[in-house]
């Protein structure tokens, strides 16, 4: 039999390589005239990157990082985001002492080790922008209308849905995580195998499950926006305030979450009604900690990363 490409992957060929070409050149256009820079992030990186970065809670962590000691014994591990590569680089390069806030954007493929399915691939491309040193909420907005500006001049932005939410930050999450958790453990038996471990571990993280026996108790899930810190709440009024001001229409999911532990108050993500289950084209969100999670100075931040396939 001939050989063939590993189940997951695929490659991108003619005709089909013209409509990436055409995302990328206008993500490149658009992200470096608001000022961003481009950075080239390695393809693995130490292990330890992501299990600090990305929380060891986390299902990425736990299920579907690519692994692997090389011939030194050292543990790598295929890229499965971009971000906690950026926070590195950002970090080793002395990017902590550039005028800010540092701008960056990047490009390419990342790897989880998933159950194919249309839209999720286990090699997938991806496009992302970060900004750092700033905490101001203007900036939450700048950066979410840069993506809705990309996907108007793609001319796709009246198919897409833009969600708003805040997670809160250190103060406020745990208190709600705490009431969350004791809600899901009154109905685990309505929870799938997934969510059940969940519960315990990353109890945030069953208000992302996507399947159809789990929604009716996310559906009437504790909301996190009842229980913000007064700065949380001041922070995310004035996010929507600027976005308002910016034209961007958006609609409030108060169950909207990350998956990865190091994001804070701002989250976001733009859907699409087409894409059925697996429906973000993009996402992303505020991650204040990261930096200092990563042993550097303390320094906000926030960005987003799109998903190359369910775009094209």
């Amino acid at each position: 039999m001939a050989i063939k490409a590993v189940k997951g992957v695929k490659d991108i060929i003619p005709p089909e390589i013209s409509k990436w070409q055409r995302l990328e050149e206008a993500a490149r256009r658009l992200l470096e005239t608001a000022g961003y820079q481009e950075i080239r992030l390695p393809l693995f990186e130490r292990t330890e990157l992501f299990t600090r970065g990305i929380g060891e809670a986390t299902d990425i962590v736990q299920k579907e990082m690519y692994t692997f000691e090389d011939r030194s014994g050292e543990s790598l591990t295929l890229r499965p985001e971009g971000t906690a590569s950026v926070i590195r680089a950002y970090l080793e390069h002395g990017m902590a002492v550039w005028p800010k806030p540092v701008r960056l954007y990047y490009l390419g493929p990342m790897f989880r080790h998933e159950r194919p399915q249309a839209g999720r691939y286990r090699q997938f491309y991806q496009i992302g922008a970060e900004v750092l040193g700033a905490d101001n909420p203007v900036v939450d907005a700048e950066v979410i209308a840069v993506l809705v500006e990309l996907f108007r001049n793609l001319g796709l932005a009246q198919r897409l849905e833009l969600l708003l939410n805040s997670i809160g930050d250190a103060q406020c999450r745990p208190a709600y995580r705490d009431r969350l958790a004791g809600y899901l453990r009154l109905h685990l038996q309505d929870l799938c195998d997934d969510c059940r471990e969940r519960v315990e571990r990353n109890p945030l993280r069953v208000l992302d499950c996507k399947k159809p026996g789990c929604a009716p108790v996310i559906r009437e899930a504790p909301e996190i926006t009842h229980h913000l810190c007064r700065d949380c709440r001041s922070h995310f009024d004035r996010v929507q305030e600027y976005l308002g001001a910016l034209g961007v229409s958006y609609t409030l999911a108060p169950r909207l979450v990350r998956g990865l532990d190091y994001y804070t108050r701002t989250t976001f993500e733009l859907v699409s009604r087409e894409l059925g289950a697996q429906n973000a084209v993009a996402a992303g969100g505020r991650y204040d900690g990261l930096v200092e999670e990563l042993d550097g100075p303390p320094t906000p931040g926030i960005g987003f990363a799109m998903g190359v396939e369910r775009i094209t």
